[in-house]
Parts: structure tokens; C-alpha cells; sequence
């Protein structure tokens, strides 16, 4: 592998891939100061001791979170940097490098997990990041609940972002509000600047358009690229 190239060494644990989005034990969210200030729009949700081109983008305040990787990998949570700009660059989920480039039709492939492995739609809206072909197969070969519960492939000509999911607070209150979803995180669109004013945001939301679906990845390569393994 040359330093040009955009697949990076996947990081291992026990044997087991550690995708470059996941959370580490030691990146715990840590209290949200949280506070009302006035901006430009008017009212709206911030942080007590905010640095706006730090805690702010898409002009939304963002989920405060260390990027220290230590510990163990809580493979169930998702670290809110590294998914932002994971999307925002179409980073690999796997490795976290560049995706772009990497296929001469300039399309992105995205793995995502799909209950009973229903295609993925055009226009589905997503918090998961592309990824390299040789990344998803990866993936596939050590993740089981991907295998057990399902999952949908694609490649796609545009990702334009969409939203964010984070925590939604009350303007008067500034309690959380409620929300049947199980991440306990509301979905807003970036058109939805009533409910976006309020929200903490977690995770950046991409529209995947242009859809073509994916049934066999082996028959996929990450042209004019070479491979990287990781370290065990």
C-alpha cells in the first residue's frame, strides 16, 4: 500500500474490526452545557461557552464528545465527530478514508442494515457512511447482526445532506422532548428551521439518490486502489 492510497488500516480488537465511526469506552459524552442564547435568527439552542467554528456547523450546535479512541469499542454507539465528518466527506465507515475517487463512475457504495435485507430506496435518507467495497466485505465477514438481521447495499451518483439526528429541547423549558424512536434522537430536516434551532445535533442525515442496488459485493473492487489490512 502506498500513502496515496484512500483505504486505510482498519484497527482491530480481539480479533474483530473496530469501524472507524464507533465510539471507544473512553469517549463518553460528557454534560452539554447547555444554555438560550441570541444569534442572528433570534433565540435559540447553544452552548454556555460556545466557540461557534468549534461547537456550531450547519449551523446547528453539535453534540460535544472527546476523540481520544481508548479503552475498549462500544460497538453499538456511534462517536458524533467522526460520523459528521464521515458524511460531510464521504469518509469510510470502516477505515475512514476518502471514498471519492475510488470508482470511475464517481458513485459512493453504501452497506447499510436492512431488516430482512429490503433494498435500499431512492431518496432513503441515512446516518451511515459509504464505504470501500473491500471495507464492506469486512464488515460483513465480522459483524453477525448484519448477517443474522439483514442487510442492503447500493451504489449512489448523489448525497446531498439533509438533517441532522439529535436531541430536541423544549424553547421555554429546555427539557429534552420526548420521541418514540429507540436512539431517543429526533430526526430534522435542514428545511425545519423551527424545530433546528432547538436541536442538539449527533448525527449529520444524507438523502442517497441515483440508487443502484448491490446483491453480490464480491463482484465489486475498489478500482485503481490498493488494499490496506489493518494490525491485529
Amino acid at each position: 500500500m502506498t500513502d496515496s492510497s484512500p483505504i486505510r488500516p482498519v484497527q482491530y480488537r480481539d480479533g474483530r474490526p473496530v469501524p472507524h465511526i464507533t465510539a471507544w469506552s473512553r469517549e463518553q459524552v460528557p454534560p452539554q452545557p447547555l444554555a438560550v442564547i441570541h444569534g442572528h435568527g433570534g433565540r435559540g439552542l447553544g452552548f454556555e461557552d460556545e466557540v461557534s467554528h468549534i461547537d456550531r456547523h450547519y449551523d446547528v450546535p453539535w453534540m460535544r464528545m472527546p476523540a481520544t479512541r481508548g479503552g475498549h469499542p462500544r460497538y453499538e454507539n456511534v462517536h458524533a465527530l467522526r460520523q459528521r465528518q464521515a458524511m460531510s466527506r464521504l469518509l469510510c465507515q470502516m477505515c475512514g478514508g476518502p471514498t471519492l475517487g475510488t470508482r470511475r463512475d464517481e458513485r459512493s457504495l453504501f452497506l447499510v442494515a436492512s431488516a430482512g435485507g429490503r433494498p435500499i430506496a431512492d431518496g432513503e435518507l441515512t446516518t451511515s457512511p459509504p464505504t470501500h467495497a473491500v471495507c464492506a466485505r469486512l464488515a460483513l465477514e465480522h459483524c453477525p447482526p448484519l448477517r443474522r438481521r439483514g442487510w442492503a447495499a447500493a451504489l449512489v451518483e448523489h448525497t446531498p445532506v439533509w438533517g441532522v439526528s439529535g436531541l430536541l429541547y423544549h424553547p421555554q423549558s429546555l427539557e429534552p422532548v420526548p420521541t418514540a424512536d429507540v436512539s431517543g434522537m429526533h430526526r430534522i430536516s435542514f428545511t425545519d428551521d423551527r424545530s433546528l434551532r432547538w436541536t442538539l445535533a449527533a448525527r449529520l442525515i444524507i438523502a442517497l439518490e441515483g440508487v443502484t442496488a448491490v446483491t453480490d459485493l464480491d463482484v465489486l473492487s475498489d478500482e485503481g486502489t490498493a488494499v490496506a489490512r489493518g494490525s491485529r
